[in-house]
């Protein structure tokens, strides 16, 4: 019932922010984002099995994370050229892949893997700039609300996966996922998706912006580090002494929870705390959370690491987003900004695969996404950054001008 209230809410807000957009369009436009939430942390409580049914090391199970953001980091690129268009091509794209790797070979579901991140990188970036337009003067809460959603679809992700486990469904179960992409992009077409030119991203400027190199170095450290932790942190249950099978899924599970929980509990911080202490305070327990993990000796204390690191988690990227929307509304050639995000997800898991391989151990290579945490909190304290959260406009490089439609 909260989930439906909360679903409730943001399309109220929406519609009455930017009548252009219908009530079932927008209806349609949060599903789709709740299907997106699902297939990106896909593969994390997937590979336990798929380790055991390919004979995969470490390593070329982080090569399969790392083509899915590959393709992310494709679709991405260009997403924020036409939002309409990489909406209406995206969608299609994850159901033909997810549909696909249902039935895939082991060598086949790494082009599976890519073909539905590339469709991930197209609707999750453009979504997320049609919702920041249209929502102005609430633009964090509104971002945030709708990666609630997004966490909504990554907490059925591993619970899917070990129902489909033990019914022995698991291939009919990611089919039934493809087929729901496609009735979603059928429900689009059918609301007469349209935007007006004033809501596509404005200006063809020059990328050569301080703020987008910042803001691009940010999106993707903290891909990196969020799909580290939800890709391994099952296989990292497991390796540690553990009660039951079904740890792996709790494990990974709980990290989704947290990451979902603390978004909820974010949008109804936003409305009484300002963001900046929201986002110090968050970066200070993501710190914390990792070291829970690097610390673990149990799949238990794996579960609270993976727990505490959602939590401190969930906030970030929304916050990130917000502080980061003027620059990129503003300009047609930030695209490689988002698409960084998918670089950082294909790179950061990749090399913690290839660490624990070459050293032999998981807890080690975990210091690869800790480094990466590491580094959004160095980077946090730029004066870039700190400019933008109180409202200056961000400082332009040498030979650089700005106007107020963004960076020129």
């Amino acid at each position: 019932m909260a989930e439906c209230d909360s679903t409730d809410s943001i399309l109220r807000m929406a519609t009455s922010a930017d009548s252009r957009l219908s009530p079932q369009l927008l209806a349609v436009l949060y599903l789709e984002f709740v299907l997106t939430g699902t297939v990106t942390t896909l593969l994390g409580p997937l590979l336990p099995v798929l380790v055991k049914r390919c004979a995969m090391s470490d390593a070329d199970a982080g090569s399969l994370v790392a083509a899915q953001f590959a393709g992310h980091f494709v679709g991405a690129l260009f997403a924020n050229r036409n939002l309409r268009v990489s909406i209406l091509i995206g969608m299609p794209l994850i159901a033909i892949g997810v549909s696909a790797f249902a039935f895939s070979s082991c060598t086949l579901s790494f082009l599976c893997t890519a073909c539905y991140g590339v469709g991930l990188g197209l609707t999750i970036s453009a979504t997320n700039l049609i919702i920041a337009r249209g929502q102005s003067e609430r633009r964090a809460y509104s971002l945030t609300l709708l990666n609630f959603l997004w966490g909504v679809g990554a907490v059925s992700s591993p619970v899917l996966v070990e129902w489909a486990k033990q019914h022995q469904l698991l291939p009919s179960s990611l089919l039934g996922l493809g087929m729901a992409g496609f009735v979603l992009w059928g429900a689009m077409l059918l609301s007469g998706f349209s935007l007006s030119p004033e809501e596509e991203t404005r200006s063809a400027a020059s990328w050569r912006s301080s703020s987008l190199l910042l803001f691009g170095t940010l999106f993707f450290l903290y891909v990196g580090v969020e799909t580290s932790v939800g890709s391994w942190t099952a296989l990292y249950a497991m390796r540690m002494p553990h009660l039951n099978g079904s740890i792996a899924a709790s494990a990974v599970g709980c990290f989704w929870l947290a990451l979902l929980s603390g978004r909820l509990i974010n949008a109804a911080l936003l409305r009484r705390i300002p963001e900046h202490a929201i986002y110090a305070v968050s970066l200070a327990i993501m710190l914390a959370g990792f070291s829970l993990f690097l610390l673990s000796h149990s799949s238990l204390q794996v579960l609270i690491g993976a727990s505490v690191t959602g939590l401190g988690l969930a906030p970030l990227f929304p916050l990130i987003l917000t502080f980061a929307s003027p620059v990129l509304l503003g300009c047609r050639n930030s695209g490689w900004v988002f698409s960084g995000a998918g670089l950082g997800g294909a790179l950061v898991p990749w090399l913690t695969g290839q660490v624990s391989t070459h050293l032999g151990s998981l807890r080690t290579a975990f210091i690869v996404p800790a480094s990466a945490a590491a580094l959004i909190v160095a980077l946090s304290l730029s004066p870039l950054l700190r400019g933008t959260r109180s409202g200056r406009p961000p400082s332009p490089l040498p030979g650089e001008r700005q106007d107020g439609t963004g960076v020129q």
